[in-house]
This record gives C-alpha cells, structure tokens and sequence, in this order.
C-alpha cells in the first residue's frame, strides 16, 4: 500500500509527502521518484517528493490511499515541451507571472476525490488570442 499526502508549502507550491510497504521499493515509478525525493523525518511519512510525481503516482499505481488532509485541488501548466512543471494552489501575481514568460499554455485544475482515490483534470484558462 502507499499512502500519499499532497500538501502546499509557504510559497503555494506542491509537495508530496509518500510512505509505502517495503515489497514496492523495486516498483519503477517510485524509484524515479525517490531519486528526485528527499527523506524525512516524519512518523508518518518517509519521503517528500516533487509535486510532478503526484498524477504519475495515483494514476499508475495500485493500492493508493490518499490522506484525508490533501488539498482538494491545484492549477498546472507546463512549458511548450512539458520539460517543466509549475503547481499552485491558486493563481497568484507570481505564477502568473512565471505563465507569460513561458509563453501562456493552458492552465488545468486538478481535482482530488478523496473518497473514490480518483482525480479529475479540467481547462481552467485558455487565452483566446495568442499574440497580443
């Protein structure tokens, strides 16, 4: 089992703070993302990890409980080749600050169902006319 507990720091980005079951640490996907992820001193939770991680994780794996204190939701875009990702909770002068300099992507809202382990990405914001 892993249990998964996506949280935002001081400055609205995401994290993810992730324990799982000793058999799963062949798995993958969870090794890429304790490569990037650090170890933490928590009775809980053992590592924290990028918030890039946090769809691969529940989407791809099985037998993911996510904590009842998550977020219920966050805004994502990433640049014109996907290489980098921006997360916050809400849609501050900073990030959209970082939005134009990448070159104004779509901005999505991902929602957490916490009961049915299942998230749901949707459009937020589009600009109608590129190049103003």
């Amino acid at each position: 089992m892993i249990r998964i507990r996506a949280d935002i720091d001081k400055r609205y980005n995401l994290y993810i703070k992730l324990s799982f079951d000793k058999e799963l640490e062949k798995n993958r996907i969870l090794k890429r993302c304790l490569l990037e992820g650090v170890k933490i001193k928590d009775k809980r939770y053992e590592y924290k990890v990028p918030g890039k991680f946090f769809l691969i994780l529940v989407n791809n794996l099985k037998d993911v409980k996510l904590h009842k204190g998550n977020i219920d939701s966050f805004l994502e875009f990433s640049d014109q080749y996907d290489e980098r990702y921006f997360y916050s909770e809400k849609a501050d002068a900073k990030y959209m600050k970082k939005w134009r300099e990448v070159g104004c992507p779509k901005i999505y809202k991902v929602i957490i169902d916490r009961e049915n382990n299942k998230i749901y990405k949707e459009l937020a914001f589009k600009i109608k006319n590129p190049g103003f």
